[in-house]
């Protein structure tokens, strides 16, 4: 099959692109008035707030999950199952954010806002399908 520094290598690329994503626009909601809501890894930023837009930023903290479950596919290169925790983990963390998203769309729908997936939740995504197929080739070889 695939050999261990291919193995590492792959997990090596999921962590990096798992990293790019927490940097990245996830989405973003834009709504009448030019007001836009850009939702990050760490947090949401509102651009062009009105003055009676309802108080407070919000805080989603995204990344929080995806930050342990990168350091447990690091990890992975040398402690054995590891990674494989990490990328399974990784993977229940995208599928919550996922639905997540699917909602906020929903959401933005109902106000008749224009929502779009950003460049960081592609980055996620293919980030984690690597490191999952990373972590599973190198647990294959250390069996």
């Amino acid at each position: 099959m695939i050999g261990r520094p291919t193995a590492i290598a792959l997990i090596a690329a999921g962590v990096v692109l798992s990293a790019t994503a927490m940097v990245l626009p996830w989405y973003s909601t834009a709504y009448a008035g030019g007001v836009e809501v850009v939702v990050r890894a760490w947090g949401t930023e509102v651009l062009n707030k009105p003055g009676d837009w309802p108080a407070g930023e919000l805080s989603p903290w995204y990344g929080v999950p995806v930050v342990v479950t990168v350091a447990l596919l690091v990890a992975g290169i040398w402690i054995n199952r590891a990674a494989l925790a990490g990328a399974a983990g990784q993977l229940g963390a995208v599928g919550v954010v996922s639905a997540l998203v699917v909602s906020e769309r929903g959401h933005a729908i109902e106000q008749q806002g224009d929502f779009a997936v950003g460049f960081g939740l592609v980055f996620l995504v293919v980030g984690t399908l690597v490191g999952l197929v990373g972590a599973v080739a190198a647990q294959r070889e250390a069996a």
